[in-house]
């Protein structure tokens, strides 16, 4: 089993203002996976964490991937910002794009909104903002399946 720490939309809070929280499960997580909006702390998380973070480009970064396939503890994910695919309204052209991919699950983010849900035969994964919402989610994989829980640090 191979356990994921997702984060999205930290817009640059620098890791000293993420909460123990969060970076006490960064540090036993098998992976970190940013989906955009926080090119600063992707290098910092890289610098702090190596080759365990995952991350692609959002709409407010300058550089990066804006889209990744990767498989994980045997699940195919489409990890991207979203912003692309017009997911604040729908998730119809995302589930196009997963499709095309054979991927199973899609991480997302730019909607600042947590949510776990399926459509389609695909789970869509947004872990919300950290920054502004205080939300994340933690997943394990294994045997090709991911399970995902929303984190909301206000409760």
């Amino acid at each position: 089993m191979k356990t994921m720490v997702i984060i999205s939309d930290t817009h640059n809070m620098g890791m000293s203002n993420m909460p123990a929280r969060v970076l006490n499960a960064m540090d036993e997580a098998d992976y970190i996976l940013h989906l955009g909006d926080g090119e600063a702390d992707v290098l910092s998380l890289k610098r702090s964490y190596g080759g365990k973070v995952i991350a692609v480009r959002g709409n407010n970064d300058a550089s990066g991937e804006k889209e990744q396939v990767v498989t994980i503890g045997g699940a195919k994910m489409l990890l991207t910002h979203g912003d692309l695919y017009n997911v604040r309204t729908r998730l119809e052209k995302l589930l196009a794009r997963a499709k095309e991919e054979g991927a199973g699950y899609v991480l997302f983010g730019h909607t600042h909104r947590a949510l776990i849900t399926e459509e389609g035969g695909v789970t869509f994964i947004n872990p919300g903002s950290l920054r502004y919402k205080g939300t994340y989610c933690y997943a394990n994989a294994a045997d090709g399946k991911l399970y995902a829980v929303a984190v909301d640090l206000n409760k």
